[in-house]
């Protein structure tokens, strides 16, 4: 039996660096990644990424909906107004690892296009988004935080910019079905030291079981914020949030919490 192993790290959270044309014309004016996105498949819509990358990030408005045939429509949509994360691996029937940066109480589920508000994502407008050759912006309405995403060739970063708030977070999502990812058959996260958090999500993609059935897929990660949280916390999606730094088992997710100064 032959399993696809995927490693995959998460740089820091907040970055200082953009990149320059030193001089060259900016080609990067005439990539439009939106374009080809209304009813596209889960891993056309990666923005953030470096050409054959491994680290391909970008939003997700409709990934964790489930995708029973394996190849069904799914993940970004340019048409849909709710984001419910920003996951870090499009492939194939591979997805996983979706982080979401939200403000106030804590959700454990994502929520839907029609009621956002019953889970952690957040409603945007298509004036505050901006996609381009491996950089990727929003500004997520419901919490007032300013996202963006870049990839070096295997390691992706995030930036959250959060307004001034008690209590802002960052939530794993890290033991769910995602995009063309299929069943889950494990997971695990750990958050070390309040600020490094790491772990797998173990999957069966829908064709493995067609063409190599048992075999799986098994992404790790490591990532590291460059601010420690105040408070740690795990869940199983669906359930109460515990004071724990450790989770295992399908739906498991971790969360972050600070409390931020205004342009954070």
């Amino acid at each position: 039996m032959i399993k696809n192993v995927l490693k995959f790290c998460l740089g820091a959270f907040l970055i200082t660096g953009c990149n320059t044309t030193n001089g060259q014309p900016d080609l990067k004016q005439y990539v439009n990644p939106n374009l080809g996105t209304v009813h596209s498949r889960w891993f056309f819509y990666t923005p953030a990424a470096e050409p054959f990358g491994m680290a391909k990030l970008g939003a997700s408005t409709n990934g964790s909906y489930g995708n029973e045939q394996g190849w069904e429509a799914i993940g970004y949509e340019d048409g849909h107004t709710s984001i419910e994360g920003f996951p870090c691996f499009h492939e194939f029937q591979v997805g996983g690892v979706m982080l979401m940066p939200t403000t106030g109480e804590i959700r454990t589920i994502p929520g839907t296009l029609e009621n956002p508000a019953e889970g952690y994502r957040s409603t945007f407008d298509k004036k505050d988004e901006y996609a381009t050759a491996g950089y990727y912006s929003v500004r997520l309405k419901d919490y007032d935080v300013k996202a963006e995403l870049t990839a070096t060739t295997r390691v992706g970063f995030q930036r959250y910019t959060f307004p001034a708030s008690g209590q802002s977070n960052i939530i794993f999502d890290i033991g769910s079905r995602l995009g063309e990812s299929g069943p889950i058959r494990d997971a695990w996260v750990k958050v070390t030291d309040n600020h490094i958090v790491e772990g797998y999500v173990i999957t069966e993609p829908t064709y493995v079981d067609k063409y190599q059935k048992g075999a799986t897929v098994n992404m790790y990660f490591y990532a590291i914020t460059d601010k420690k949280a105040d408070r740690v916390g795990t869940f199983i999606r669906g359930q109460e949030v515990k004071n724990s730094t450790e989770q295992k088992g399908v739906g498991s997710a971790a969360v972050l919490s600070y409390q931020t100064k205004e342009g954070e």
